[in-house]
């Protein structure tokens, strides 16, 4: 049912990734080569092990997906565990809703990184999806945010 995807599921990926913006009303912060963009990016992230995502297909179909990101980024890469896990792209079309795969993705993340010894894991998550994350245990933080 969940599969690792490939570099040449990107492309179906990258398309439910802009959905998910559109959804979310954040369509308008995207660049004209959005696209484009994120193909390259998530093919050099995918080839480098810094990156992968998991997949739930109907009859061939990419209808879920779930991001796995291996950061390293200031601050925290200042940090005695200098990486961390960063959870993306989850999203299930709207058809699939409400049959928990979202939460069997984000499980299957959260296994990948115990694999990479990963012990931190980070996400943004909608209004819609908070409680899904409280109740695997994500607690939220106190980060801030400014927008201009």
């Amino acid at each position: 049912m969940i599969r690792s995807a490939t570099i040449l599921d990107i492309p179906a990926i990258t398309l439910l990734k802009q959905k998910m913006f559109k959804e979310v009303g954040m369509e308008h912060l995207l660049r004209v080569d959005f696209i484009q963009v994120v193909e390259k990016t998530y093919t050099e992230l995918y080839e480098t092990g810094k990156a992968i995502h998991f997949v739930i297909e109907h009859e061939n179909d990419i209808v879920a997906c779930a991001g796995v990101f291996i950061k390293e980024d200031i601050p925290y890469c200042f940090y005695k565990e200098e990486q961390y896990g960063f959870i993306g792209d989850v999203y299930v079309e709207t058809l699939f809703r409400n049959q928990g795969y979202a939460k069997k993705l984000t499980n299957e993340v959260l296994d990948w990184f115990s694999t990479k010894e990963i012990k931190t894991v980070r996400l943004l998550a909608s209004d819609n999806a908070k409680k899904l994350y409280q109740s695997i245990g994500f607690k939220e933080t106190d980060q801030m945010i400014l927008h201009r």
